[in-house]
């Protein structure tokens, strides 16, 4: 399943120092595939596949919770368009 994560980021220094150190540790199944940041840094939209949300929430929380605020939804991922690896409403696989 696909899970989106959007954060309100409080000190961008340490988020995306904390974001890239934790890049080696993801849980088996685990990938995040897309960080989008704005330009300053406080705020960010990640694309997640994993099991479910909760292995994203917890994985999050326990890297950069302090440092950031999160909201996660799971992906309707039969109506999405741009999901890696699912196919769009063109038919055609991202």
């Amino acid at each position: 399943m696909h899970v989106i994560a959007i954060h309100t980021i409080s000190d961008p220094q340490a988020f995306w120092g904390a974001a890239q150190a934790a890049m080696d540790q993801m849980p088996e199944g685990t990938t995040l595939h897309s960080a989008i940041p704005s330009q300053d840094g406080s705020r960010t939209v990640c694309v997640w596949e994993s099991d479910s949300v909760e292995t994203v929430r917890n994985l999050v929380e326990d890297t950069v919770g302090q440092v950031s605020t999160n909201e996660y939804f799971p992906v309707d991922d039969e109506h999405a368009i741009g999901l890696p690896g699912a196919v769009s409403a063109t038919g055609i696989t991202t």
